[in-house]
């Protein structure tokens, strides 16, 4: 399955209905437009505050081969994201094999169709990391203890030296969502990345707030 760094486009509003367009666009079919963001690609990505919690908003407008993972710092340690972030992109897979049943019935059949989907969504946690999912955002949040603390960093650094070699292996970036006390801890991300060659991006963030993904408007990521 592709990775990605932006998980989820928004979707359109219920009431345009689920035979929406919008709503029959898987991500997997889009992802091959995002995937670059960490290559000093030309993209409009923007995160922002507002009631309490960050956007990602992403179209990427330049495709690219290059996949990343996405990691969370903060003086806890390090939250690894990508297993359910991959699994969103599953779930998502699932939601529109649904929409597409539906549009493939005609009349009454179709308008119970969609009726049953109205309300669709998910919400899961996968480790210490919570999803949720519906038809129009996704968003992830840390809920427990980090996948490697601070204190296993320091007396060890092979959990890093193994994922950046993984990735390295596969030719995927790593991306950062960095808490305001995690610089010690994104030091150490930042020199495993650099010893295999990994290239690496970060965006500062809000301590135990979830991270929403749209699809709107935004700026250019970089990398280091």
């Amino acid at each position: 399955m592709r990775d990605a760094l932006l998980l989820l486009l928004r979707r359109r509003r219920r009431h345009q209905g689920l035979g929406s367009r919008s709503d029959d666009t898987s991500l997997l079919d889009i992802l091959s437009n995002v995937l670059g963001v960490l290559v000093l690609i030309t993209a409009l990505t923007s995160i922002f505050a507002a009631a309490g919690s960050l956007n990602i908003q992403a179209p990427m407008t330049r495709k690219s081969q290059q996949g990343f993972h996405l990691l969370q710092a903060s003086g806890a340690g390090i939250w690894d994201l990508d297993p359910a972030l991959q699994r969103m992109l599953i779930l998502d897979r699932q939601r529109v094999n649904a929409v597409e049943r539906c549009n493939q019935q005609t009349g009454y059949s179709q308008q119970q169709c969609r009726s049953s989907l109205d309300r669709w969504n998910r919400d899961q946690q996968i480790g210490s990391v919570n999803l949720r999912l519906d038809h129009r955002e996704g968003s992830l949040q840390r809920v427990g203890p980090p996948t490697v603390s601070t204190t296993d960093l320091q007396l060890s650094p092979d959990w890093l030296d193994q994922l950046m070699a993984s990735l390295a292996r596969q030719r995927r970036s790593v991306f950062v969502v960095l808490e305001s006390d995690g610089f010690s801890t994104y030091r150490s991300i930042k020199v495993a990345a650099q010893r295999h060659g990994v290239r690496l991006g970060w965006e500062p963030w809000q301590s135990d707030q979830p991270i929403y993904f749209w699809s709107n408007s935004g700026r250019t990521l970089t990398v280091q």
